[in-house]
């Protein structure tokens, strides 16, 4: 029977079934997804960028974004808020499905909460509020989820896809390698949770660096081809915000920003008080999860398995702040650090592994953690909102201001000078 139908059919079947297989967080991830965001949707919010980019993706080639001018073939250049906010949000679904999959994520409450928190996270409201490159950005998102997917399941032939795919996403944006680089070191968690030799575990790291420095070494040859063909170069952005630290100097900043995040708001990944302190009880119920595991492993006489989990959970505010070893610290916004959702899928993982069973402070853990990303999930949607009603009051605001400047002189004078200027104006 199968062998009876066309491309497009098993296509079609394989799909059905993977939405049957997903609902439940796809069911969350829309929900959400449409809670914080059908504001930006539905009204074409304008700011200095995206007033500038109605028509254009911005600065691509001169940026090193070259994919981002190759993707104008998929995503034309109209800065158009409910078909690019939708097509966006589905990329972004594929990949939350790509994270449920890739890191065993089987409880029903943690899939809908980790959804909901990647489609509601600050950095993706960011990102809308630039509708110009909202779809090109979810479609590099994705290709940096899937090279880490791809990375993390055996076969030699899926090496060199997952470089290319990786290499494509930073060719549209590229601080997307920072969510590859952190899905990789929580793969390597996932190993020693799951009892794999700490060997092959770091066989796997090994593996995982390979494939990124292959992809930044290929991104680098075919950006400055491309360069060369058409007589472009890196703008002042790219060279005027090249971190200017020597790399011990980058690795401190890269983990002192995480305590700014948690402390200060930073980036605003942060959205109020009450979100702060369920990040710090989050948080610091996820490191007593992680001793606990570790503690078993001694027991079990995994003793470098406990060293490998606890050297990845050292390395992941590093992969998740990767982008510092590169930029400046005011180069780095909203939009570079969406790699802190990584943070999320670590608590979800510990949800399945060091909380499970039916031990009493086992389930008090998992419920104050439940009750802890929702808290933040809700802050996150109240944000968005807050973000998105405060673009179209200042945009209302400076319109009312300017018409009403314009009457003025049109009533001062008929003279062709304000005539000419009140033309200017209006132009």
């Amino acid at each position: 029977m199968k062998n009876e139908l066309s491309l497009c059919e098993r296509a079609y079947l394989h799909l059905c079934a993977a939405v049957r297989r997903f609902a439940l967080p796809l069911a969350s991830f829309f929900a959400v997804g449409f809670l914080a965001h059908m504001y930006a949707f539905t009204n074409k919010l304008l700011n200095a960028d995206e007033t500038a980019a109605l028509f254009s993706k911005g600065a691509t080639v001169t940026s090193g974004r070259w994919g981002l001018e190759a993707v104008k073939l998929l995503f034309p250049d109209y800065s158009m808020p409910w078909l690019y906010g939708l097509v966006s949000l589905v990329l972004l679904a594929v990949s939350v499905c790509l994270i449920v999959r890739l890191f065993d994520i089987k409880g029903r409450l943690t899939q809908v909460l980790l959804a909901g928190m990647i489609t509601a996270f600050p950095s993706q409201t960011g990102t809308f509020c630039f509708m110009f490159t909202s779809s090109a950005y979810a479609l590099a998102f994705l290709m940096a989820v899937l090279s880490a997917y791809l990375i993390a399941r055996r076969g030699k032939a899926l090496f060199p896809l997952a470089a290319l795919l990786l290499t494509l996403s930073l060719s549209i944006y590229q601080a997307y390698i920072a969510l590859t680089a952190s899905f990789a070191v929580l793969c390597m968690a996932k190993r020693c949770m799951d009892g794999e030799r700490a060997a092959d575990t770091l066989l796997f790291g090994l593996r995982a660096l390979g494939m990124m420095l292959s992809a930044l070494a290929l991104y680098a040859l075919v950006t400055f081809g491309v360069f060369r063909i058409t007589g472009a170069s890196f703008n002042d952005y790219v060279t005027d915000n090249a971190n200017p630290l020597g790399l011990l100097g980058r690795v401190r900043m890269a983990y002192d920003f995480l305590v700014y995040y948690l402390s200060y708001r930073e980036f605003a990944l942060i959205t109020g008080e009450t979100s702060r302190r369920m990040h710090l009880v989050c948080m610091a119920l996820c490191a007593a999860g992680l001793i606990r595991l570790c503690i078993e492993m001694l027991r079990a006489k995994r003793a470098l398995s406990a060293m490998v989990l606890l050297s990845c959970t050292a390395i992941l505010p590093l992969a998740v702040n990767c982008m510092f070893l590169a930029m400046s610290k005011g180069s780095i916004h909203t939009l570079v650090i969406y790699s802190f959702v990584a943070f999320y899928v670590l608590a979800a993982m510990l949800l399945e592994r060091a909380f499970a069973g039916g031990a009493p402070l086992r389930r008090a853990a998992r419920d104050v953690i439940y009750v802890s990303l929702a808290v933040a999930l809700m802050s996150n949607v109240y944000f968005a909102n807050e973000v998105y009603l405060k673009m179209y009051l200042q945009y209302e605001n400076a319109y009312s201001f300017y018409s009403i400047l314009l009457q003025g002189m049109e009533s001062l004078s008929e003279t062709r000078g304000y005539n000419v200027l009140v033309s200017y104006f209006r132009a």
